[in-house]
């Protein structure tokens, strides 16, 4: 990160930091920064709803995790 600080931050700028830093990690940023992504993962979301039971699990597990690790990627941009 370009904007990181030599110095160590005081408790009052490491708040500051984090709720800026929280701001731009969530769901709704995500979206707008990777709309194409957002679109596919709602029509897998769709496909999972109507998989059997058996396979469901995997797939939702898959889905989840590629959701968690695309918000971390932007919450470090």
């Amino acid at each position: 990160m370009a904007d990181v600080s030599r110095h160590p931050l005081t408790v009052e700028e490491a708040k500051a930091r984090l709720r800026e830093v929280a701001a731009d990690a969530t769901p709704a940023a995500w979206v707008r920064e990777n709309p194409w992504n957002a679109m596919a993962l709602a029509f897998a979301a769709g496909l999972l709803a109507g998989l059997e039971d058996d396979a469901r699990r995997p797939m939702a597990s898959a889905l989840a995790e590629f959701l968690a690790l695309e918000l971390t990627a932007a919450s470090e941009r």
